[in-house]
């Protein structure tokens, strides 16, 4: 047998022993945070953002089960942001950059309520939950998709100042109570970006992202991730399917009962003139059917 020097020996012995006390391998998980509660039926809240875990990796040799916790800066970290938006494709991340976010809040007064709420870390984040928002091929489609929601959010808004309708009332649709029912002392009136109304809008929202907003509407003005998840759940679910007839279609979609057919020119017109600005900002044609 051949004999083994010494340094030999000393590594194998450093191989066998355990690492020192307080030393440790152990990943940390989901199950080790306790920093959070979690509330009945709807997702944790920290600091006015949605904490949402991580799927746990299959790959052994990845860490799993980390905690997300959404940036509550200011979006002022573009490093950070532009590769929290790259996650959700080419398009939706690189398009409403920080720059493009500001060109619309900046136009809002310094007294308004939304320069405060809505940013567009809460944006992007929400969007995680609706992966096929802006990704509609061609690259122009996606684009214009993006144009037409946030021109509209710039109309209900007001260059993103509101966060609640002015005129407010209870919009309870009392013929769908038996489903929605409206809570005791509740509105439901405009709420978000694209101003969520109904009880059965709330409550169907609600439901299908695990948010009482029903009981609690409220929910949809005080934390800026459910704002713009709302808005983005009632676009996808209303308006995606008219998108590629035209930006005529998705008025109409929206508020066609008011606007449509000669009824409010003036918010129509509105609504063109931000989908133009932005379609000209993305480099992209208006396409047909401009108008309801």
């Amino acid at each position: 047998m051949a004999k083994l020097s010494l340094p030999f020996l000393l590594l194998l012995l450093a191989i066998a022993l355990p690492p020192l006390s307080g030393a440790s391998s152990r990943r940390t998980t989901t199950a080790d945070v306790e920093c959070f509660q979690r509330p009945a039926g709807g997702d944790a809240v920290v600091h006015g953002s949605l904490v949402e875990p991580e799927e746990e990796s299959s790959d052994d040799d990845d860490d799993a089960g980390y905690i997300l916790f959404p940036s509550d800066s200011n979006d002022e970290d573009d490093e950070e942001e532009d590769a929290a938006g790259d996650q959700l494709g080419l398009v939706v991340g690189n398009v409403v950059t920080q720059d493009f976010f500001n060109s619309i809040i900046s136009q809002a007064a310094p007294s308004c309520a939304g320069k405060r709420f809505y940013r567009r870390n809460d944006f992007l984040t929400a969007a995680r939950s609706f992966p096929q928002f802006g990704q509609l091929k061609p690259d122009g489609a996606a684009k214009a998709e993006i144009a037409a929601f946030f021109a509209h959010v710039t109309h209900e808004t007001g260059h993103l100042c509101y966060i609640e309708e002015i005129n407010k009332q209870r919009y309870c649709d009392t013929t769908k109570e038996k489903q929605w029912p409206c809570a005791p002392k509740k509105q439901y009136y405009g709420r978000g970006p694209l101003q969520l109304t109904w009880n059965y809008n709330y409550g169907l929202f609600g439901k299908e992202n695990r948010l009482d907003t029903l009981k609690n509407p409220d929910l949809v003005s005080r934390n800026g991730v459910v704002a713009w998840r709302a808005s983005l759940w009632f676009w996808m679910k209303n308006v995606r399917p008219v998108v590629k007839k035209g930006f005529g279609e998705t008025i109409r979609a929206i508020n066609g009962a008011l606007e449509c057919g000669g009824k409010n020119k003036p918010a129509v017109e509105a609504r063109v003139k931000y989908y133009t600005e932005y379609c000209k900002r993305f480099r992209i044609p208006l396409g047909p059917n401009l108008r309801c």
